[in-house]
């Protein structure tokens, strides 16, 4: 092993400004990825065994779980959800980072309503770097009014 791949296999202490950048973006793409129904794409975001727990509700567990969970929330809400997130803090972590930020889930509910806020809560992402760059393998979600999707009841 050389000292430079000794170096990136090492948990990063302090995080660089192009490593803060890509772990940033990595809720973006995420409410991006689901909310346009582009799911094939969550590899992007997520490691192959990442874990979603709605804490006190349940968990997702799998990179497949996360996708047929983001495709039943798109039938549940006919393709009218938007996700918003907000007031993002990342810290590093021995394994990699923390990120921490608000999350605003709207719904459409008719043709003549606009979107309005269904699902509000606190969000941490745990993220590693793998050799695609950096993943979501960990995700806690806590709900301001904690409820049962349909496909966890």
């Amino acid at each position: 092993m050389t000292a430079t791949s000794s170096a990136r296999s090492a948990p990063p202490t302090e995080l660089s400004a192009a490593d803060r950048l890509e772990i940033a973006e990595l809720p973006a793409k995420f409410c991006h990825f689901s909310d346009y129904a582009e799911y094939e794409r969550f590899s992007e975001v997520f490691t192959d065994d990442v874990v979603t727990e709605l804490v006190g509700v349940g968990e997702y567990n799998g990179l497949a779980a996360q996708i047929l969970h983001a495709r039943d929330t798109g039938i549940w809400t006919a393709g009218h959800a938007w996700h918003v997130v907000t007031n993002m803090w990342i810290r590093p972590t021995p394994e990699g980072a923390a990120v921490h930020y608000y999350m605003l889930g709207m719904i459409r509910t008719g043709a003549g309503d606009s979107g309005r806020v269904n699902t509000t809560g606190r969000f941490v992402d745990h993220v590693v770097r793998t050799p695609g760059g950096w993943r979501i393998r960990r995700r806690e979600f806590t709900m301001d009014r904690p409820a049962t999707p349909p496909d966890l009841a």
